[in-house]
């Protein structure tokens, strides 16, 4: 039944992207009292995916993926009345419900899925996405590890101007917004606007001072 559940998204995602994704696009010209570092947030992430009884559910997802593990915490962080139909991954490592590992060597899903320019995706050697089930504008959200952290602001700035160059063909989404956590991961989502107030709030609540607000741009006009 999971595994129909899992193919039924990808259908679904793979209709959104053709109908609502990008047509064209220039090319680019708080935890509140403790903040989380990215290595402990893959050491929880691998703890709670183990059973009670000591064993690994088959549903669980045991990676070493930090960029998994960052997601994973703001997507925990959400209450359940916040929470939308939501699948992470690649086309070929889609996951349920949550955030799951995206294959960055991967070019044109990585442009397609995560608007990151072919010519950006040498930079990053670690990815992973947490998209809306059943409309990829309401909520399209991603983390990706810089090979080289300097290169941190003409990253941003070349994602941003690309998303913003997008041409939607479903509606603009309402707001983007682009963060660096601990200077080495790029994490973004766009969306609807009370999804990205959501995602902003807790970014910052599980990230504290880790997480520095790059960007925030509307793109609805």
């Amino acid at each position: 039944m999971k595994k129909l559940t899992v193919a039924l998204l990808l259908v679904t995602m793979s209709l959104a992207l053709v109908g609502c994704g990008k047509e064209e696009s220039q090319e680019p010209e708080v935890n509140t009292s403790e903040e989380v570092s990215v290595e402990d947030s893959v050491e929880v992430s691998e703890e709670e995916s183990e059973t009670t009884d000591g064993e690994t559910s088959d549903d669980a997802v045991v990676s070493d993926n930090a960029s998994v593990a960052i997601l994973t915490d703001v997507w925990n962080a959400f209450a359940e009345e916040e929470k939308f139909p939501a699948m992470g991954g690649d086309y070929t490592t889609m996951v349920d419900g949550a955030p799951g590992a995206f294959d960055i060597t991967k070019t044109e899903d990585l442009a397609a899925m995560l608007y990151v320019p072919a010519d950006l995706a040498g930079q990053i050697d670690e990815g992973a996405s947490l998209l809306h089930g059943m409309n990829l504008n309401t909520f399209t959200g991603a983390a990706l590890h810089l090979t080289d952290a300097a290169n941190a602001e003409s990253f941003t700035n070349a994602l941003k101007e690309n998303i913003l160059g997008t041409q939607w063909m479903c509606g603009f989404p309402d707001t983007l917004v682009i963060y660096t956590v601990n200077e080495e991961y790029v994490v973004y989502a766009f969306g609807n606007v009370d999804a990205i107030a959501t995602f902003k709030a807790k970014v910052a609540e599980v990230y504290g001072d880790n997480a520095v607000l790059v960007a925030e741009e509307n793109l609805a006009g």
